[in-house]
C-alpha cells in the first residue's frame, strides 16, 4: 500500500476535529457553561454569564487557538503517506513516522477516519481526500489488521 493524501487544515476542518476529539468532555464543558449562564442570569451577575459563554464556546475557542498557533508553527498543509509499514505525517517544519504497531484503533465516522496511537494521541484523516481506489485499498489494509471500530 502506498497512499498519499494532502490535507489543508481550514478553520472549519480544525473545529470539526476538535469537537470530535473532545466529544464527551466537550459536552460536559458546554453543560457547565450553560449552568453558569443560567446562574449568572438568575443572580444578575455578568461575570458568571461571561464565564458561561466562554465554556459554551470552549471547543470552538480551542480550535481557533490551535488553528492560529499550529498554523503558524506547522503550516496549514499536512501530507499523509500511508504505507504497509507506517504512517508518515509531513508538515512545513517536521516529518513524523508512526509504525502501525503503535496505532491502537481506527474509528470511522461520517466524514473522517480517527486514529488513536499508543500515547493516547490521535489524528484525523478526512475521507473526502481519498480517491475511490485509495479508499478501497485503505479499507482492505485496516480490515486485515483488525484495527477498525465503528
Amino acid at each position: 500500500m502506498n497512499i498519499t493524501i494532502v490535507v489543508e487544515l481550514t478553520l472549519g476542518r480544525r473545529m470539526r476535529n476538535v469537537r470530535e476529539q473532545l466529544h464527551h468532555a466537550g459536552l460536559l464543558v458546554r453543560l457547565l457553561g450553560l449552568a453558569y449562564v443560567v446562574w449568572g442570569l438568575l443572580a444578575y451577575d455578568l461575570t458568571l454569564m461571561l464565564i458561561g459563554v466562554l465554556f459554551l464556546l470552549g471547543p470552538e475557542l480551542i480550535a481557533l487557538i490551535r488553528h492560529r498557533v499550529w498554523g503558524r508553527t506547522f503550516g496549514r498543509v499536512y501530507t499523509y503517506t500511508l504505507s504497509d509499514d507506517h504512517l508518515q505525517v509531513a508538515t512545513a517544519i517536521t516529518t513524523l513516522q508512526i509504525a502501525w504497531s503503535a496505532v491502537r484503533s481506527i474509528r470511522e465516522d461520517k466524514n473522517d477516519w480517527s486514529l488513536r496511537v499508543v500515547a493516547g494521541r490521535g489524528m484525523t484523516l478526512p475521507k473526502d481526500q481519498f480517491s475511490p481506489e485509495q479508499d478501497a485499498e485503505w479499507r482492505a489494509f485496516i480490515a486485515d489488521r483488525g484495527l477498525v471500530r465503528t
